[in-house]
């Protein structure tokens, strides 16, 4: 039987969101539109940016819009991001610990994962730390888990066409572990951050990501959604 499992992190007030210059999602009701006879009922959304909630991004947020080795996110062909073939790396639930503070994903942590063996050249990778449970939480930026260097290129090396997560902040603000670069010079398409991915319990599974139609932009909100079989 298909399961689908929305994996999209709501866009409401009070959400996570990166800090500043990133404006904040506010969202108002339209006020009477004087050219129309009788009410009509609609709402504004006041700071909705690029990487507001679960975004899908190319390497132009990288190397910038205007850079001929690189493409924007309306580049990329829709019927690629649909049905893709995924594997979701469910490492636990990773609680926040301000006293612990940051905690770092190792290669470990990735090999620990029963599924580990079964990526596939061209696959989604997608890693569960069940940090979509703080979404609305005020710390969820500060104490947020992050990748360390071996991981980042463990998972490089695997060649995903889709890689993400359930974290919005990858790098370790403090001491930065540096994988940027290579991450964005092996044109892998970034999605997250994800809620729910600690609800795929299947090996393997299809993602479908369906970004915003928006011009000259390397990123955009996206509705995203697990398919397990």
């Amino acid at each position: 039987m298909k399961r689908i499992i929305d994996v999209t992190g709501i866009i409401e007030e009070g959400m996570w969101n990166y800090e500043e210059p990133f404006p904040k999602i506010n969202i108002r009701p339209l006020p009477p539109v004087p050219w129309v006879k009788g009410p009509v009922y609609g709402e504004i959304f006041e700071g909705l940016h690029s990487q507001t909630g679960t975004y899908l991004e190319t390497p132009a947020h990288y190397f910038g819009n205007n850079n001929p080795c690189t493409y924007l996110l309306i580049d990329v062909p829709i019927d690629k991001l649909i049905d893709v073939p995924c594997v979701v790396l469910d490492m636990g639930i990773w609680d926040m610990d301000p006293k612990i503070g940051h905690r770092g994903m190792t290669v470990r942590d990735i090999e620990n994962c029963p599924n580990a063996s079964e990526i596939k050249e061209g696959d989604a990778i997608l890693f569960s730390t069940g940090w979509g449970q703080y979404w609305k939480h005020p710390d969820y930026l500060t104490y947020s888990p992050f990748i360390t260097r071996e991981a980042m290129s463990w998972f490089i090396s695997k060649k995903p066409f889709i890689f993400g997560g359930d974290i919005a902040r990858w790098e370790n603000m403090e001491n930065p572990e540096g994988f940027f670069p290579a991450f964005y010079n092996a044109n892998i398409l970034m999605l997250g951050p994800m809620v729910n991915l600690e609800d795929v319990k299947a090996p393997r599974c299809r993602l479908t990501v369906m970004p915003l139609k928006v011009p000259r932009t390397s990123c955009a909100p996206s509705r995203t959604v697990i398919i397990v079989d």
